[in-house]
């Protein structure tokens, strides 16, 4: 094995002392977000029990509301099967002098 020349070996040496800062950093930087994410969660807890009871009366709300949309009368029906006979008679005429 060759020996290695001294600029080589002072730039494995920097490279592993930016690793280790890198490292150190990236730990430093953890504990702070994790501190910082514990928190707002805590004041959040803190919000979320004061809004609980119009949490509840909105989500009742909802559930309450049918899924399905209503049924339409027959006049309605009609006029929406007019309206797309119409507007397939224009595309026709359309395409063919189009």
């Amino acid at each position: 094995m060759a020996k290695k020349s001294m600029m080589r070996e002072a730039a494995d040496v920097v490279k592993t002392v930016a690793g280790t800062a890198l490292g150190a950093a990236a730990a430093a930087a953890t504990t702070v977000v994790v501190s910082s994410v514990a928190d707002a969660i805590a004041k959040g807890g803190k919000k979320l029990d004061k809004a609980g009871p119009s949490l509840k009366k909105s989500a009742a709300r909802a559930v309450s509301k049918p899924i399905l949309p209503k049924r339409k009368s027959a006049p309605a029906k009609k006029r929406k099967a007019v309206v797309k006979k119409a507007t397939r008679k224009a595309a026709a005429a359309k395409k063919k002098h189009g």
